[in-house]
C-alpha cells in the first residue's frame, strides 16, 4: 500500500512539473533568440548613426578648412598687390630655375623633403628636393629680359610672407605662386624641374582666374613634380583696377580628408571621399575628386587629368541611384550596399556645394561588436536555459524525495529560492541566497547569486545616465535674467540624455549691460556634453575679464584648443553684449549660424552675419572679429541652433528658416517666453513623430523700450 500511495503522489506531482519545465525551458530559449536580434538591431544602428555624424563632422571639419585657405588666399592676393602697386626699390637676389637645377647655384638648404616627391613613368615616387629659404623664379622661353625686370624685386618682397603662411598652413598645402601678365613667376617654396616648354600663362588656373574675375578651385598635374594636386587661384589687380597677373596655392585634399583619426575611430579598412556628381552618357554619376589613400601614377602636365573619369560606383544600382539622388540634393545619410564586392555601409555628408564627403566602411567593422554582443546576450539565455532545466531537473528529484520522505527538510532551499525569486520580482536586488548543501541546489544557487549583479550593474549605469542629464540641466540657466527695457528667454532640450548645445547670460564688467551666449559642439550625447561643459567653463571665465569681446573670444579659443587636441571636435558659439541703455549691441560669430534680428513694425530682418570666422578649438592662432549694430525699439533678437531649421519630418523635408521667420513674425505680440514655446511646439508639430536628430537650443531677446 504504502509503494502504491508513493507511485500515486509521484505520478501527479511528476506529470504537471514536466509539463511546466518543457514549456519554460522554451520560453527562455525563445525570448533570448529574441533579445539576442533585438539587440544586434539596436547597436547596428547606433554605430551607424555615429558612422553618419563622422560623415558630417568630416564635411563640416573639411569646409572650415577650405573656407580658411581662400581667405589665406586674399590675404596674399592683398600683399601682392599692396608691392606690385608701390615703386621698386634696390634690387634682391633672386634664384631662377636653372639656379635649382644646378651644382653649386643652389640655395643652402636645398634637398629632399618627405611632403615632395616626383613620379615616375611607373607610378613609383621619387624625393624632391626644395628650399623653405628662397622662393623660385620663372621666365618662359623668349622672356629672359623678365630677369631685369622691377616686378622682380618687388615680388622678393613677399618672401617672409610666403614662408609665414606656409609654416602655419600645415601639411595640406603644397605650393604658393604668382605669375604676372608679362610671363614672370614666383613659387615658394623653392624647386626645379620646370619643363622646356612650360608657361604658366597658359595653365587653365591662370586663364580661369583672368575669365572669372574671381577665385577658382580646379584640379590640375603639377608640371614640375607630376603629382595631383587642387589649386586655388584669383587675380591681382592694381589700384585702377587693371588685372596684373594670378596668385595661387596649391593644395593636396588627400590631406584634408583625416584618414587617420578615421582609421584610429573606426578601422584601417575604411575609405574616404570626395565626390561630386557629374552628367555622363548612362545619366548622372559620382566623379571622385579625391580618394585618402589612392595611389597616384604618372601623368603628364600637358594632358587632362585620366581620374577625371574616375566614379564611385556599386553593383547595387538602385541603392547607388538613391544615394547619387540624396547629394544631388545636397543631403546626408547612410546606406548599406556593396563596394568592391563587399558589403558595407557608405555615410555621406554635403561638401562645398554640389559635393560630398563619403565614408565606406566594410559591414564586418560595424557588425562585430553588435555580433559579439548579441551573441554574448544568446550566451547568457543558454546558460539561464541550462540553469532552469537543471533546477527543473533537481526540482524533479526533490518532489520525489518529498513524496517518498515527507521531509521538508529537503525542499527548503527550494523554498527560499523561490522566495529570493519574488522579492527580486518586487525590485530587491540585495537579496543574496545562501544555499550550503554542497549538490546541484547549491550550484543552482549560486547561478542565482550570479545574476544579481548583472542586474544592479544596469540599473547603476541607469541611475549613472540620469545623474548625467541632472548635471546637464544644472550647467543651463535656471531663469531668464530680469533686465529694464528686455524680455529674455531661453531653452535648450537634448536629442539624448545630454547634449551638446550650450546657452547662458552674464553682465559685461567692463561695459555693464546684458551679455548672451549660445554654443553648439559637434555631435551630441555625452561626449559632447563633456565638452561642452569645458567649453562653458572657460567661457565663464572669460565673462569676467574687461578686455574687449574678440579679445576675449580668442583667449576661449586657445584655451579649448588645448584641451581638445587632435580629436577633431570644435565648438561653434554666438556671443552678443548689449548696452546698458539696450540701444546698441556688439556681438562675434565664430563659426555659428548668425543671430537674426526682427523688425514687426516693417516686416523686415536683418541677419548678423560678420565676416567668416572659424569655430573654437579647430587652430589656436585663429583671430576673430567684433561687429556694433544699433538696435531699435519693437524689435526681437533670435539666436539658435540647426537642430531647429534641420528637423526633418516623416516625409525627409526639413522645417527650414523660412518657416521660424513667419512663425517669429506671427507672434511678435507675445512674450519671449510664449514665442519660445510657439517655436518648440510648432518644431515637435512638424516632425510628426519623427525621433529629434539634433539638439535644441534657442534665445529670444524682445526690446521692449530703451533705458533713458
Amino acid at each position: 500500500m504504502r509503494i502504491k500511495l508513493f507511485l500515486l503522489l509521484l505520478t501527479f506531482s511528476l506529470i504537471p512539473l514536466l509539463v511546466v519545465s518543457v514549456i519554460s525551458r522554451q520560453g527562455i530559449q525563445d525570448l533570448g533568440q529574441v533579445q539576442s536580434r533585438n539587440l544586434r538591431a539596436d547597436m547596428i544602428k547606433i554605430l551607424t548613426d555615429e558612422m553618419h555624424q563622422s560623415a558630417k563632422d568630416s564635411a563640416k571639419l573639411v569646409q572650415q578648412q577650405a573656407v580658411s585657405l581662400e581667405f589665406a588666399l586674399k590675404a596674399i592676393g592683398a600683399e601682392a598687390e599692396d608691392v606690385l602697386n608701390d615703386p621698386a626699390e634696390g634690387s634682391s637676389e633672386a634664384y631662377f630655375d636653372e639656379d635649382f637645377n644646378t651644382k653649386g647655384r643652389q640655395p643652402a638648404d636645398f634637398g629632399p623633403s618627405p611632403q615632395y616627391f616626383v613620379l615616375n613613368e611607373k607610378g613609383q615616387q621619387k624625393p624632391s628636393s626644395i628650399s623653405l629659404e628662397e622662393p623660385v623664379f620663372f621666365c618662359p622661353k623668349g622672356k629672359e629680359y623678365l630677369k631685369k625686370d622691377p616686378d622682380l624685386a618687388r615680388l622678393s618682397l613677399l618672401k617672409p610672407d610666403f614662408k609665414s603662411f606656409f609654416n602655419e598652413a600645415g601639411t595640406a598645402l603644397h605650393r604658393i605662386y604668382i605669375t604676372l601678365n608679362s610671363g614672370l613667376h614666383m613659387a615658394y617654396p623653392g624647386h626645379g624641374n620646370y619643363p622646356a616648354n612650360y608657361d604658366p600663362r597658359k595653365r587653365s588656373w591662370f586663364t580661369e582666374a583672368i575669365r572669372k574675375g574671381s577665385i577658382v578651385w580646379d584640379k590640375f598635374v603639377d608640371a614640375s613634380t607630376g603629382q595631383q594636386v587642387y589649386t586655388i587661384s584669383k587675380p591681382i589687380r592694381d589700384r585702377a583696377g587693371n588685372t596684373l597677373g594670378v596668385v595661387a596655392i596649391d593644395i593636396q585634399l588627400i590631406e584634408l580628408l583625416r584618414k587617420e583619426d578615421l582609421s584610429s575611430q573606426w578601422s584601417s579598412a575604411i575609405q574616404a571621399f570626395v565626390v561630386g556628381p557629374v552628367n555622363t552618357d548612362d545619366g548622372v554619376a559620382l566623379s571622385i575628386w579625391a580618394e585618402a589613400g589612392h595611389k597616384e601614377t604618372n601623368i603628364s602636365w600637358r594632358t587632362d587629368l585620366p581620374n577625371s573619369a574616375r566614379y564611385l560606383q556599386s553593383a547595387d544600382k538602385e541603392s547607388m541611384d538613391k544615394m547619387i539622388d540624396s547629394i544631388s540634393r545636397g543631403k546626408s545619410g547612410v546606406m548599406r550596399m556593396p563596394y568592391n564586392g563587399v558589403n558595407s555601409v557608405w555615410s555621406f555628408a554635403p561638401f562645398r556645394g554640389d559635393g560630398s564627403y563619403v565614408l565606406i566602411t566594410p559591414e564586418r567593422v560595424i557588425t562585430r561588436v553588435p555580433d559579439r554582443a548579441a551573441q554574448q546576450a544568446l550566451s547568457l539565455s543558454t546558460n539561464l536555459y541550462i540553469a532552469v532545466g537543471t533546477a527543473s531537473f533537481f526540482t524533479l528529484i526533490t518532489v520525489a524525495l518529498v513524496a517518498f520522505f515527507g521531509s521538508r527538510k529537503i525542499i527548503k532551499p527550494l523554498l527560499v529560492m523561490t522566495d529570493a525569486a519574488e522579492k527580486i520580482s518586487e525590485g530587491d536586488l540585495s537579496i543574496h541566497v545562501d544555499v550550503k548543501t554542497g549538490d546541484e541546489r547549491e550550484t543552482l544557487a549560486n547561478a542565482f547569486n550570479h545574476m544579481i549583479p548583472k542586474l544592479q550593474d544596469h540599473l547603476r549605469l541607469s541611475k549613472s545616465l540620469e545623474l548625467a542629464q541632472e548635471v546637464h540641466t544644472s550647467l543651463l540657466p535656471m531663469e531668464s535674467p530680469h533686465i529694464n527695457g528686455l524680455d529674455i528667454s531661453g531653452i535648450s532640450i537634448s536629442c539624448d540624455e545630454t547634449g551638446g548645445d550650450y546657452f547662458d547670460y552674464y553682465t559685461p564688467p567692463q561695459t555693464g549691460g546684458t551679455g548672451i551666449l549660445l554654443g553648439d559642439v559637434t555631435g551630441h550625447g555625452v561626449s559632447a556634453a563633456l565638452l561642452m561643459t569645458t567649453g562653458r567653463a572657460h567661457l565663464k571665465h572669460a565673462s569676467g575679464h574687461v578686455e574687449p569681446l574678440y579679445i576675449r573670444i580668442e583667449e576661449v579659443n586657445k584655451l579649448l584648443c588645448s584641451d581638445i587636441g587632435e580629436t577633431g571636435r570644435f565648438m561653434t558659439l554666438f556671443c552678443i553684449e548689449i548696452s546698458p541703455d539696450n540701444s546698441t549691441a556688439t556681438y562675434v560669430r565664430a563659426g555659428h549660424d548668425p543671430a537674426t534680428i526682427y523688425a514687426p513694425s516693417s516686416g523686415e530682418k536683418r541677419d548678423l552675419m560678420g565676416s567668416p570666422m572659424l569655430a573654437l578649438g579647430i587652430f589656436d592662432e585663429s583671430q576673430y572679429e567684433e561687429f556694433n549694430i544699433e538696435l531699435h525699439e519693437g524689435e526681437i533678437i533670435f539666436i539658435g541652433t540647426d537642430g531647429i531649421w534641420e528637423a526633418r519630418n516623416t516625409e525627409d523635408e526639413m522645417f527650414g528658416r523660412e518657416r521660424l521667420d513667419q512663425l517669429i513674425f506671427a507672434n511678435a505680440h507675445r512674450s519671449a517666453a510664449e514665442i519660445q514655446q510657439e517655436i518648440i511646439a510648432a518644431v515637435y508639430k512638424f516632425q510628426n513623430g519623427m525621433e529629434q536628430e539634433d539638439d535644441i537650443t534657442l534665445v529670444i531677446i524682445k526690446v521692449n523700450e530703451f533705458n533713458k
